[in-house]
């Protein structure tokens, strides 16, 4: 069982490195400039990908830019920058993307994205998703960015075995002291 979820994961990694590494995002749609910054004016961000954490995300456009600020309690975490370039006479829009961590009053959110390149993957590959599902006007496809996630899990692995190991520890510390208070109770 072990053998067949590592190949799993390695097949997911694969596919995310040869079909969707992301860079920074760079597509074009058949959607005029105009019409292209007032759908993306009303996108949200992706599903299922910051965690249970309520964001707060104000939208800010102008002639040739949809900027997604998100804040947590207040204090801006990142933001989601679309510059939008006329393509094809007017008829189309290449959309680039680009996110940037914000040095936030509590942490650092810039650095936080640098150390950890395939959260940052998996943030751009996400949103990445977002534009082309409203710009294209499909339903977003959660499937397209599994082999991002795949990869950020692995690359987080070391980190959530930190995790796990000190929820191990703690439970064990917990259950040593319930039995050492059953047996001062029993002695009384």
């Amino acid at each position: 069982m072990k053998m067949l979820f590592g190949g799993f994961l390695v097949a997911c990694v694969a596919g995310y490195l040869y079909y969707i590494y992301p860079g920074e995002g760079n597509a074009v749609y058949n959607v005029p400039i105009g019409q292209a910054r007032q759908e993306l004016s009303r996108a949200e961000l992706p599903p299922m990908v910051f965690g249970s954490a309520q964001l707060d995300t104000t939208v800010r456009t102008s002639d040739t830019e949809v900027v997604w600020i998100v804040r947590r309690r207040n204090e801006e975490l990142f933001r989601y920058t679309a510059h939008l370039t006329s393509e094809e006479k007017g008829a189309a829009t290449r959309v680039q993307l680009k996110l940037d961590g914000a040095k936030g009053k509590t942490e650092d959110y810039a650095k936080n994205l640098a150390d950890n390149p395939k959260i940052r993957d998996l943030y751009l590959v996400a949103m990445q998703e977002r534009i082309s599902s409203t710009l294209q006007r499909r339903p977003y496809e959660m499937g397209r960015i599994h082999p991002a996630m795949a990869a950020a899990a692995v690359a987080n692995m070391g980190n959530i075995q930190k995790s796990v190991d000190a929820a191990a520890a703690a439970s064990a510390e917990l259950d040593r002291q319930n039995i050492q208070k059953a047996y001062r109770n029993e002695r009384r």
